[in-house]
């Protein structure tokens, strides 16, 4: 199992909910999920900041979503919400428990 964070700076809040509820589904198809979805921050004209903490069985997985033609087809969509995305990829998994 690996985790993906990754920090988003929205364009709009509004068509980036409507990109993510396209995403999801699709993750999923690839064994994915969001596990933890918050805002940083909303500015007033509905930009602001982002984090979504991901989880995929493995590598290869996450590499198939971010490849898949369903999801490219989004690509205008995901360009109107989102400015720039920052990710990291966990090479291990903690346990501190």
């Amino acid at each position: 199992m690996i985790n993906i964070l990754v920090t988003i700076e929205v364009k709009d809040f509004n068509l980036l909910s409507s990109f993510e509820r396209k995403a999801v589904e699709i993750m999923r198809f690839h064994g994915g999920n969001i596990i933890r979805a918050f805002e940083t921050h909303r500015n007033d004209d509905g930009s602001g900041q982002g984090i979504h903490l991901l989880e995929f069985p493995n590598d290869r997985a996450f590499s198939d979503y971010r490849a898949n033609p369903q999801l490219l087809e989004h690509s205008d969509l995901r360009e109107k919400a989102i400015k720039s995305t920052s990710v990291v990829q966990s090479i291990k998994l903690k346990n501190y428990i």
